[in-house]
């Protein structure tokens, strides 16, 4: 049970460079002037216009304006055809509203087969629907006023978001590469710490801390600058941040060779320890002014020149290889990218937009072996479940039970249930910070004045933590609803939602572990076997004759997403199964030795010997990609682990060859642990 604390603490992430402002108080005025013009009109149902508002400021996925039209522009589309369904339903009794519960959820789910925009957009259609579910309507007309209020807000929002208050398309882009620069000074402050008498824990720790870290903000920055050059180009601008994103890769093979060579420096580096921990603390600091330098704004994206005078100096300074290895940095970070590098293409964009080609995906997904076709089918049978059983019970606003499911209900156990735990404690929180807010509030105007910060605050903590986004959420659309129904009790509303939100959360947690569960540990062994493979080719074209510099990038950069994937199974592994301690430690230790061979490929790679000599070394590089392989055949099987193929000979007698041998030896052993004899 000592281990409880830290999975949470590991499940519920907390970001604070994620706060968005300026998504924040467009979201507050996309709502509150609806909010605002509904209650100087006295017309409360304007109160569902500015609730449609403020969940197409959820569906909004940033980047591009003609990316982000489309997604909204599918929202709107579906979210007003899912509020006719849900409210004519509703209006024929409690069995049709659960009947049309069942496809609008089991639409809005395989919407993710589309990518993860659209797995947002679908969830936020399926909670339009259950909402639409308690407001029943006695009319057509009256279906037609609140389908059109709703179509109205969502219109707004759009209009807003697309014409009004745009936001600069490179800025994400620039976020990114400034993350992925504070990632990279944060990895050379951390390693200035660090040295060969360090503890080889400490080095482990270091590892797992900071690589997968840096190379996920380089993906992201990669898929960010890819979403905002689509239809654009390569300008100028775009190629300057291009430029930075190849220097920021280099950068990180460098770090990483960097790091292994320090670990292992033998007691003739003694005296030069001193001066290598203040040239990575100034490499920190240069990194660091770097990542500001993309948060300034376009204008201001040259390198810091002055600080890169000072780091040459310091290395010209030194001897060995780590300062052959620190100007190598600085002569990255001055590069000026005279050639143009090609952007990667987006294979998900060039998607052919014909009608077939664009089922393609829905129809591979139509198999039970779908992880995206189960995960639909849960959450219609957990929604319609949760809306049946508030109308069992009598529930007013039952709506915000199914919503919880909704959104609580994730496609694995492991990501479901530190869902479930921040909606709960942030639904009940957020209504207690609603009944105060309710002992002070009394008067429309205070109401409507109220609604601006906390949509401010809203939106602007949805990327931070998904617990504190819920703790605004709440007192939000509590405000809301008592302005759309005048004379409601606040205190009453927040405790009612804080108990929704409660038991639907529970509905969810409850579907996820008995309907169709995925289960992270039947992915684990695969995705260990991926990172064991990925390391081990790109260390055997480490050590190959030939200088393809191109493949050992992006080799180095396989391996590094590998090895981050395997990992973040591992955590989820950890969530859903802490208690299977022997196989998550072997795993865990693969991982640890799979990124420790990858530094030592780096570390030969970046300091090649002459040609003449890499005959034994390509030798040495075939034998690790051999074996690397076979033991992740044999994780992907379940097989036996074959045996070792002997080494090449003489690799015992080079210290470095002989350290990666011996992890490759320690790699099979902790592979057998995972595959029976």
């Amino acid at each position: 049970m000592s281990a409880l604390p830290s999975l949470i603490r590991t499940a519920i992430a907390i970001s604070p460079r994620s706060i968005s402002i300026g998504e924040g108080l467009r979201a507050a005025a996309s709502c509150a002037v609806v909010v605002a013009i509904g209650s100087a009109l006295q017309m409360p149902i304007l109160a569902w216009a500015a609730i449609g508002a403020f969940w197409t400021c959820l569906a909004d996925p940033g980047g591009p304006n003609p990316d982000r039209l489309r997604a909204l522009a599918g929202f709107t589309l579906m979210s007003t055809a899912f509020a006719i369904i849900g409210a004519a339903a509703a209006s024929q009794g409690w069995g049709w509203a659960a009947a049309a519960v069942v496809p609008c959820a089991l639409v809005g789910g395989m919407a993710g087969v589309y990518g993860a925009a659209a797995r947002q957009i679908g969830a936020l259609a399926t909670v339009v629907c259950v909402t639409a579910i308690d407001h029943q309507v006695a009319s057509p007309a009256a279906l037609a006023e609140f389908a059109a209020t709703h179509l109205a807000g969502c219109l707004w929002a759009m209009l807003l978001a697309l014409s009004i208050w745009r936001i600069h398309p490179f800025r994400p882009a620039r976020s990114a590469l400034a993350a992925t620069y504070r990632g990279l000074a944060a990895m050379a402050a951390g390693m200035a710490r660090l040295d060969s008498r360090s503890a080889p824990l400490d080095w482990i720790r270091h590892a797992q801390r900071y690589r997968p870290a840096v190379r996920a903000a380089i993906e992201t920055a990669r898929a960010a600058l890819g979403r905002a050059m689509r239809g654009r180009g390569l300008g100028d601008f775009a190629e300057r941040l291009l430029v930075a994103l190849d220097i920021a890769e280099r950068i990180f093979g460098q770090l990483i060779a960097l790091s292994d060579l320090r670990q292992h420096a033998g007691p003739a580096a003694d005296g030069r320890r001193p001066l290598e921990r203040q040239a990575l603390r100034r490499l920190a600091l240069t990194l660091y002014r770097r990542a500001r330098s993309f948060d300034t704004g376009p204008g201001e994206m040259d390198a810091p020149q002055r600080s890169l005078d000072r780091l040459a100096l310091l290395a010209a300074r030194m001897e060995g290889p780590v300062a052959a290895g620190l100007g190598r940095i600085v002569e990255e970070i001055r590069a000026t990218g005279s050639a143009r590098p090609a952007p990667a293409r987006d294979e998900a964009a060039a998607v052919s937009r014909g009608l077939a080609a664009g089922l393609a995906p829905l129809r591979a997904h139509l198999s039970l072996r779908s992880e995206i076709l189960r995960h639909a089918l849960r959450c219609a049978v957990a929604t319609t479940a949760a809306v049946l059983l508030s109308h069992a019970l009598g529930f007013s606003y039952a709506y915000w039970m199914a919503i919880a499911t909704v959104l609580v209900l994730q496609s694995s156990v492991a990501t479901t249930w530190p869902r479930a735990l921040e909606r709960a404690v942030g639904s009940v929180l957020g209504g207690g910070l609603a009944a105060l807010l309710g002992l002070v509030l009394h008067t429309p105007l205070a109401l409507t004045a109220a609604v601006f910060p906390l949509a401010i605050a809203t939106m602007a903590m949805r990327q931070v933590n998904y617990g504190i986004f819920v703790f605004f959420l709440t007192p939000l659309f509590i405000l809301v609803v008592e302005l759309s129904q005048p004379g409601a009790s606040e205190p009453a509303l927040a405790w009612m939602r804080a108990l929704y939100n409660v038991l639907g959360s529970a509905i969810g947690l409850a579907a996820g572990l008995l309907l169709w569960p995925s289960r992270e540990g039947r992915q684990f062994r695969p995705l260990l076997a991926a990172a064991i493979e990925a390391n081990g080719r790109y260390a055997a074209l480490a050590f190959a004759p030939d200088d393809n510099e191109a493949a050992i990038e992006a080799a180095r950069r396989e391996a590094g997403l590998a090895s981050g994937n395997a990992e973040a199974g591992h955590g989820r592994t950890m969530l859903e199964a802490w208690w299977q301690r022997e196989a998550l430690d072997a795993g865990l230790t693969i991982l640890v030795l799979a990124r420790q061979i990858a530094g030592g490929a780096g570390t030969a790679w970046l300091h090649r010997p002459d040609a003449a000599d890499r005959a034994e070394d390509a030798d040495f590089g075939r034998w690790i990609g051999a074996e690397t392989a076979a033991l992740a055949e044999a994780l992907r099987r379940g097989s036996a682990v074959p045996a070792p193929a002997p080494p090449p000979d003489g690799a015992a007698d080079d210290p470095e060859r002989s350290r990666l041998l011996q992890e490759v030896l320690l790699l099979r052993t902790a592979t057998e642990h995972l595959v029976p004899g």
